[in-house]
């Protein structure tokens, strides 16, 4: 959980200073990768979507763990009570994983797979290292052993554990 959230907001920042710094850096890569004027203003509101969603989602499952915390303070613990919190904090966890793969599949069909693949590459090096297992997990970006993926390629360039 406490890892969770940092990898959240490792994915949040460039997002928030590609929303707010009009094209930024990230603009200027998209335009390089020939993307119109209309596609990068495209994956710029899926970005700024994308963060407002993660920033309400993460102050909510701060909001549980305290809750869940306090819930376990007392001497005889509400199980009940506690048992919801999870389950809602795990919806909130699932809720995350949707919108990054929401995400990842918008952007994917304005890129083109190829401009999304250098994309990932250049998210991968400005962001990567920070990323936990989850988003991973939920970017598709975690490589299985034996498992064959659609995006196997991607997975794999993607992948912040290997050196490339």
């Amino acid at each position: 959980m406490k890892r969770f959230l940092p990898v959240v907001f490792a994915l949040i920042l460039p997002m928030a200073g590609f929303a707010q710094s009009g094209h930024g850096p990230e603009g200027k890569m998209l335009k390089q990768l020939g993307l119109t004027d209309a596609q990068v203003s495209q994956v710029m509101d899926i970005q700024g979507k994308t963060q407002t969603s993660m920033r309400a989602n993460a102050v909510q499952l701060r909001l549980l763990r305290a809750q869940l915390d306090k819930a376990l303070l007392p001497s005889t613990v509400d199980m009940q009570g506690v048992n919801t919190l999870i389950a809602q904090m795990g919806q909130v966890r699932v809720d995350m994983q949707k919108t990054l793969v929401a995400a990842r599949v918008q952007l994917r069909q304005i890129m083109g797979d190829d401009s999304f693949r250098a994309y990932a590459r250049y998210i991968r090096r400005h962001v990567g290292p920070g990323m936990g297992m989850e988003t991973r997990r939920a970017m598709g970006t975690e490589r299985h052993r034996g498992a064959a993926s659609d995006n196997g390629a991607l997975a794999e360039e993607m992948n912040p554990i290997q050196d490339n």
